[in-house]
């Protein structure tokens, strides 16, 4: 297992997988215990949903945009790659960390509280030695390295929110917890990264692509990102459409000139180009939610949430986990059959889980049956993939 420490890809994807499948278990098993009249295996005093939403926000994600930063952040720096104890001593306190908030979860509020303290306390010190990297950098252009670390801070407020929550039941601070975690720091994060990486990968694929990204584009989807969030943390939730249906027309349009269509000549590049289409879809549903909402018609549920969710954020964490995996352990940059079927089952389990909240009369069902999908996914995935982080690369080489 020394091998984890060898390259930051391999000690973060590790445990993010290893985190990944935990929080899904456990809540598989809370919705079939909630399905026969038990109650969810969890302290008294916490709310089953509350819980679910922060550990599927902020209990595995990290891990993977940990990974990425210092596996790509030093290239966007122009820095060489960091040294083992630049972050692995606090890696492995955040692995502890995140584990441990399970603990907390079954112990008491007040356990969860403290383990999110110290879950908070490593995720800074990580977040400290990305800073000082970017601080470093000789590059005239940090702006990709700037909005991550910036997202990241955000991420942390929302962590601090939920020690708030747990300690002291305070339903605002719950409600910060999720709008934060979403809106300003996974979506500006994921858009931080596919506007750096999509262009690039579809320009290495297909060499007739334009690598087409203005910064004026990375701006627009990181501000409509904490414009929505600000609006729907504040007492306009029905007017987000002013910034949700102007978000899904330029990310869809950005999605058709990434090259939506094209990218399917390669299963890798597909998955990351389908990952991002699931945007747009997520902003147009909650553009017609907060209409809904304006003409007091209360609709679509957690719907869009989960197009964010499942679709945009795990979508796109799939395939840009592997395909870092892939090209950082000497193997070829293709997704298997295992990888290709492990992320349309995904898809299938995403689409599920929306139509559970617009069809109301099979929503027990098939929130159960995307469950149950979400599961054989990253299980299978998990199979695949986590061995690669304790074995040699396949060409030899270090790292």
């Amino acid at each position: 297992m020394k091998r984890l420490a060898v390259a930051p890809h391999r000690l973060f994807f590790f445990a993010g997988v290893v985190q990944l499948l935990l929080a899904s278990a456990w809540w598989a098993v809370t919705l079939g215990l909630r399905s026969r009249g038990i109650p969810a295996p969890l302290a008294e005093g916490l709310e089953p949903a509350r819980v679910h939403a922060f550990l599927m926000i902020y209990g595995f994600l990290p891990f993977f945009i940990f990974g990425f930063l210092f596996t790509a952040g030093p290239r966007w720096l122009g820095l060489p790659a960091p040294e083992a104890r630049d972050y692995v001593p606090a890696g492995i306190a955040a692995c502890i960390g995140g584990a441990l908030l399970h603990v907390g979860a079954q112990a008491s509020p007040a356990a969860l509280a403290a383990e999110c303290l110290f879950y908070l306390a490593t995720w800074l010190a990580i977040l400290a030695r990305f800073v000082r990297m970017i601080d470093a950098s000789p590059e005239d252009d940090r702006t990709h390295a700037i909005h991550a670390a910036a997202a990241m801070v955000g991420g942390a407020l929302g962590v601090f929110a939920m020690a708030v929550f747990a300690a002291t039941g305070w339903q605002p601070a719950a409600r910060a917890m999720e709008v934060l975690g979403l809106w300003a720091f996974l979506v500006p994060v994921f858009c931080t990264v596919c506007h750096r990486m999509i262009p690039f990968f579809t320009g290495s694929v297909l060499p007739f692509h334009s690598k087409w990204r203005p910064q004026w584009t990375l701006a627009a989807l990181v501000q409509g990102s904490l414009a929505h969030g600000v609006l729907a943390l504040g007492p306009y939730e029905a007017w987000t459409w002013i910034v949700d249906l102007p978000m899904s027309a330029a990310a869809a349009t950005l999605a058709v000139r990434w090259g939506l269509a094209q990218s399917f000549a390669n299963r890798l590049l597909a998955m990351l180009h389908v990952g991002f289409a699931w945007l747009g879809v997520a902003y147009g549903l909650l553009g017609l939610q907060s209409l809904l909402r304006l003409i007091g018609v209360e609709s679509l549920g957690l719907a869009p949430v989960h197009a964010v969710t499942m679709g945009f954020l795990a979508s796109t964490t799939l395939a840009m986990v592997s395909r870092v995996t892939c090209g950082h352990s000497g193997r070829v940059l293709t997704a298997d059959r295992l990888t290709w079927a492990a992320f349309w089952l995904l898809q299938v389990a995403a689409l599920m889980r929306v139509f559970a909240d617009v069809w109301r009369g099979a929503h027990g069902g098939l929130v159960l049956g995307a469950t149950a999908l979400w599961l054989a996914c990253f299980g299978a995935w998990a199979w695949r993939y986590l061995p690669i982080y304790w074995r040699p690369r396949a060409d030899g080489r270090p790292g």
